[in-house]
Formats: C-alpha cells, structure tokens, sequence
C-alpha cells in the first residue's frame, strides 16, 4: 500500500480500490479442486463487471454481488465435506459406496452454471 498504509479487509474482498480475488478472498480446504477456477473465475467476471460499469465503484459492487453467492457455496460445501474426516471409515466407505455418484453429482452441478 502506498506509504506503509495497510488494508484489513474483513468479510468481503473489496475495500475501497482494493479488490482481493482467489484464495486471499475466499480459501477453501482443497477438497473440492476448486482454488484455481475460483480465482480464474473471479479475474474473468472482475473484469466483465469493470467494463460495463459507469464508475469503478459501481463494477466493484457488481463483482461482489455476483461473485458472493458462487463463493459462498463453495466454501459452505468444503467446510461440509471436511466434517466427513471425523466419520468412521467402515461409515464413511459404506456411505460412499450407497451414494457416492449422487452426492458427487449434486455437489458439482451448481458449478456448472456460469459464474
């Protein structure tokens, strides 16, 4: 930051100019793969949301109203798939072996949507 100036930013990835993109503004667990496509997503509707914007402020407030919800899920599903290391492995192996593909499916099919 010029002149020594620190940013905290707390809750979000934006403040002021500042824009935090990836895992500095959203990490996750690696459970899912999903830290290089976020931040790739994050560059790529960063940069849409800039360019239709009238103001930087206005396309910075556009980013993080579409980026939230995407980023949210995804943290929420990491965090949801981490609990299951505490699971048993008969539990946890049996439970896959019912309902793996499903849980697969249904984890992934959000992403699929455009960012």
């Amino acid at each position: 930051m010029p002149g020594g100036r620190r940013v905290l930013i707390v809750g979000g990835g934006i403040a002021g100019l500042v824009v935090l993109i990836g895992d500095a503004a959203h990490a996750t667990s690696p459970n899912m793969a999903q830290g290089v496509a976020m931040a790739l997503e994050d560059a790529l509707v960063l940069a849409a949301c800039l360019r239709g914007a009238r103001a930087i402020p206005d396309g910075l407030a556009g980013f993080e109203t579409r980026r939230r919800p995407r980023t949210d899920w995804v943290r929420a599903q990491t965090h949801r798939r981490d609990r299951t290391r505490y699971l048993s492995p008969a539990v946890r192996n049996g439970l896959l072996r019912l309902a793996g593909r499903r849980i697969f499916r249904a984890n992934y099919r959000p992403l699929l949507d455009a960012p």
